[in-house]
């Protein structure tokens, strides 16, 4: 009741407020290895939010790797850090272009990444860029970040409550071994919904693949919650180890593949859920397993401990974004 009461509340007073779009373009700027702020935008007087909608970036290849940050409503610490490649659904610095859907994609052979996810605030966005540790003098940039006051966000029959958050929630190069839970969403109280999973894996070989997707829309619900996927080519709409090759979908792709030798390989994918949005009331978590293990029946995704085990999955690094909105 109190969730249809606020977007009542929502629609009724964007009617009567003015749709104000903001934002920045800059053209052959210099991106340093200290942060270096882009845009920073307070909401007018009158509005009650707004909403980021653009990010556009390209330049010096060390752009691909520099970090850039949302602060949000007056943040210290930014609640939303990102590299580009990652922003844009493809792990391990994927070069491939050019490819895009309505929300991510890369527009040209060097650069050009862009992402349309909405980002909302409630007084103030501030938006800075990094360069990465490694390069010691400043690279050129162009960059546009846009976004509009008062804009509702919504996603097919559900719109956004108006105190809505987008979080990004990360694993950074973590080292786990075979059967290991990944941990891809943690959020131990209140509403939500996932909107989008990127996966970069680093491993031996593919058994990672055998791996299932759990939603626990309740953040204290038991094994096995929801099953989201039999498999992690299923979760990110194919079948068989990816066997048709790699691919860019609107809603889902399969970004990234590389062997790099005899017992060592990378992917990438990525996975969108505004199609298909996974709510939760009380907390959240959502799990990613480091290959997976079939029961005496051969059912898989229903053994936590012991089993069968599916393959030879190794220890695999990984890196994940989840993007998650809250209220």
């Amino acid at each position: 009741m109190h969730v249809w009461f606020l977007l009542l509340v929502c629609v009724l007073t964007t009617i009567a407020q003015d749709l104000n779009t903001f934002g920045i373009g800059l053209s052959s700027q210099w991106l340093y290895p200290t942060e270096t702020e882009i845009l920073t935008h307070t909401l007018a007087p009158g509005s009650n939010f707004g909403v980021l909608t653009h990010f556009w970036t390209t330049g010096d290849p060390a752009i691909d790797q520099s970090t850039f940050s949302y602060y949000i409503d007056g943040e210290s610490e930014p609640s939303i850090q990102f590299v580009t490649y990652m922003l844009a659904g493809a792990g391990f610095n994927d070069q491939t272009s050019p490819w895009g859907t309505k929300w991510i994609g890369k527009g040209a052979q060097s650069g050009g990444w862009y992402n349309n996810f909405r980002v909302p605030f409630q007084k103030s966005i501030r938006v800075t860029g990094k360069l990465p540790s490694t390069v010691m003098d400043k690279k050129i940039i162009w960059i546009i970040v846009r976004g509009t006051e008062n804009l509702p966000t919504s996603f097919h029959g559900f719109q956004l409550p108006s105190n809505a958050r987008l979080t990004l929630q990360k694993i950074e190069n973590q080292t786990y071994d075979p059967l290991a839970w990944v941990r891809v969403v943690d959020i131990p109280t209140g509403h939500g919904l996932l909107l989008s999973h990127t996966l970069a894996v680093s491993s031996g070989n593919l058994n990672f693949l055998e791996g299932c997707y759990h939603a626990y829309t309740s953040h204290e619900q038991q094994f096995p919650g929801l099953i989201v996927s039999t498999g992690t080519e299923d979760y990110f709409d194919s079948a068989f180890y990816f066997n048709a090759g790699q691919f860019h979908f609107e809603v889902s792709g399969y970004s990234h593949f590389r062997q790099v030798s005899n017992n060592s390989l990378e992917w990438s994918a990525y996975r969108m859920h505004d199609l298909d949005p996974i709510f939760f009331t009380n907390g959240f978590r959502f799990e990613w397993r480091n290959g997976d293990v079939v029961d005496d029946r051969g059912f898989k995704c229903i053994v936590d401990q012991g089993g069968h085990v599916v393959g030879s999955p190794t220890q695999s690094i990984v890196t994940s974004y989840a993007w998650v909105y809250v209220w």
